[in-house]
């Protein structure tokens, strides 16, 4: 009985010393160069449901970027949110740039001691979600790849960006322009980087198992 147990126990021992998936990482940083920003539009609305501000920061920096992915092999289960959050506080959409994978719903709480509207009539899905005041909160469903530039009709200062993708494989660089993407399968891809002022820039990349590739 011993001697039977041995070719069991080497076939266990086997099977764990193999890895569940093979997987590779991206990581590197974004940098971008200076740009004029158009002048601001004038506001259009001054019914009693605007604010008493004036002007409205837009953030900048690489943080509004977005990394992706494609490519022709079989690609990871998303690990993605299906509902994520853009805020309105301050008379700003936070975050400016919202990266999100097809299918995602995204709610738009108000923080605001004012209404607020959330609509985009621009390329991707268009919707109208109506005013609303604060502590409230209405949600958008994004089917459709693309990017969805969105707008509040009360304050048009008020603008951000949803880049709806056919890809898991995305990430947003921090306030320094660092980012990583982990557990990628190895292969060789197509690295994409949009941002909404400075437009889409890609090149050819190849991952390696169990290796760290570093593009910037």
């Amino acid at each position: 009985m011993p001697n039977q147990l041995i070719p069991i126990l080497l076939f266990l021992l086997c099977a764990l010393s193999v890895p569940d998936t093979e997987s590779a990482t991206l990581m590197g940083t974004v940098q971008l160069q200076q740009t004029e920003k158009p002048a601001r539009p004038k506001r259009y609305y001054m019914g009693p449901y605007r604010s008493s501000h004036h002007s409205v920061k837009t953030p900048e920096g690489p943080q509004n970027t977005v990394i992706y992915l494609k490519g022709e092999l079989p690609l990871p289960n998303s690990g993605k949110k299906s509902t994520v959050e853009m805020r309105q506080k301050d008379e700003m959409f936070i975050p400016y740039v919202l990266p999100i994978q097809a299918g995602t719903s995204v709610s738009f709480p108000n923080e605001d001691n004012y209404y607020h509207n959330v609509f985009s009539v621009m390329s991707g899905e268009r919707f109208d979600l109506g005013r609303y005041a604060k502590g409230k909160t209405t949600h958008q469903t994004f089917d459709k790849p693309g990017v969805v530039v969105v707008r509040c009709e009360i304050h048009p200062g008020m603008k951000a960006y949803i880049h709806i993708l056919d890809t898991p494989l995305f990430t947003v660089p921090s306030k320094e322009g660092t980012y990583t993407l982990s557990n990628i399968p190895p292969g060789t891809y197509q690295l994409f980087a949009w941002h909404p002022d400075h437009g889409t820039r890609s090149q050819s990349i190849t991952l390696i198992d169990t290796q760290t590739t570093t593009a910037n």
